[in-house]
């Protein structure tokens, strides 16, 4: 009986033994494993990045390269918007001027005074029959205001003949908006100074 007992007994001491020995190398092994990952941590803290590195190799060629330098200016564009103003106030202008001298030409005034003197005699023995523009978009000067009731134009006339002359109209209305027209000039100039009156 103590021979059994003392056999299991040394059974369980030896398996105890096994167990502390086990646990002991995996201690051991445990922490050689974090000393290696330890030390291979503080190895990368040491070693430098490739970023790193290629910021040194710069900086040592080019000093200036790492300075903080302030944001660069912004471009002045005055001059472009100048330009642009004087490019737009000239479209504009002349974009008016067309359009109020194509105004003129294609009004009652205009158109009636053409062809008023298109068919008077003497015009037509002068300068011809198919009396007409010069061009096809001739310059109207002076102005026509129905508002304040007068009309001051003179343009270019040319007939089939090809003799050039300058058609003059002058009118004024009597009264109010609804007053009667008056024509104090109407006659067609020539290159000579002769006028053909075309008010007959």
């Amino acid at each position: 009986m103590n021979s059994k007992s003392n056999t299991l007994l040394l059974s369980q001491l030896s398996m105890a033994l096994a167990r502390s020995r086990t646990a002991a190398r995996s201690l051991a092994q445990s922490r050689s494993y974090s000393s290696q990952v330890g030390a291979a941590a503080a190895a990368a803290a040491a070693t430098p990045s490739a970023l790193q590195q290629k910021w040194e190799s710069a900086h040592a060629k080019n000093p200036a390269f790492a300075v903080e330098r302030d944001l660069p200016a912004p471009k002045n564009r005055k001059r472009e918007i100048g330009l642009f103003l004087v490019f737009a106030t000239i479209t504009w202008g002349g974009g008016s001027i067309i359009a109020f001298n194509y105004q003129r030409m294609t009004s009652t005034p205009v158109t009636a005074a053409l062809f008023t003197a298109r068919h008077n005699d003497q015009v037509r023995e002068v300068l011809g029959a198919q009396l007409n523009f010069t061009s096809s978009f001739p310059w109207i000067s002076g102005d026509i205001s129905h508002l304040k009731g007068f009309v001051e134009v003179e343009f270019d006339v040319v007939g089939d003949k090809g003799v050039p002359g300058r058609l003059v109209l002058k009118s004024r209305r009597t009264g109010k908006q609804n007053g009667e027209w008056t024509t104090t000039e109407f006659y067609i100039v020539m290159a000579d100074g002769r006028k053909i009156d075309c008010d007959e």
